[in-house]
């Protein structure tokens, strides 16, 4: 993923591309964080540091997309469409202030199986949580002008109902390594925004073909 990040970056050249390029170094990182979990969990790193891994992954897997998915892709939006992710950028906040609390104010217990790890730990009303932050981080890219980042989030639809239908106990784990390999979506979709001109780039007025 970290080569898939470093390309995904070197293709920036407008601010308002940035929050969307970064996406593919935040689930880089995200992975690596995991890493620490399952080593704290066989022994191999210090209590304090696996929990502290495990604090930070959770807090870009739940409170952190919700909100910076939709953000992300409503910053390439050409201006006239924005509105169209609009309320699910709205959407992510509220997801992102209620699992925030969850994170950082709770205990979470992790427990390993074969394929993932589960994150237990207190969700009132976990199934409308789940539908919400679903909404906002898929439904996004679902609404944007770009047909790569419409794919983005069709592929990631398709690996959330997969995993949550295989996987259920490890979803957060499993569902997480698949928008990473996903990412690679986000290269090509910075990649085609060659085509277009400076100024589009800049103004955002145009949607690739």
């Amino acid at each position: 993923m970290v080569p898939v990040a470093a390309l995904t970056l070197r293709e920036v050249k407008h601010g308002r591309e940035l929050p969307f390029a970064l996406l593919p170094a935040t689930f880089a990182l995200h992975q690596f964080l995991e890493i620490f979990v399952w080593a704290g969990l066989d022994g191999d790193v210090s209590a304090g540091v696996a929990e502290w891994a495990m604090r930070a992954y959770l807090f870009i897997a739940w409170p952190l997309l919700p909100t910076y998915v939709p953000l992300a892709v409503m910053l390439l939006e050409p201006h006239r469409a924005r509105l169209r992710v609009a309320p699910f950028l709205a959407l992510g906040v509220v997801v992102s202030l209620y699992l925030g609390y969850v994170v950082l104010a709770n205990p979470v217990k992790v427990i390993e199986h074969a394929h993932g790890l589960e994150y237990d730990t207190v969700v009132q009303h976990p199934l409308v949580w789940a539908v919400l932050y679903i909404i906002a981080v898929i439904g996004a890219p679902l609404m944007s002008r770009y047909r790569s980042i419409v794919a983005f989030g069709i592929v990631n639809l398709v690996g959330l109902i997969v995993v949550a239908v295989f996987y259920t106990q490890a979803f957060a784990s499993l569902w997480c390594v698949f928008a990473a390999i996903s990412s690679v979506l986000m290269l090509v979709h910075m990649i085609r925004r060659r085509k277009l001109p400076e100024s589009d780039r800049v103004r955002g007025e145009r949607v690739l073909v």
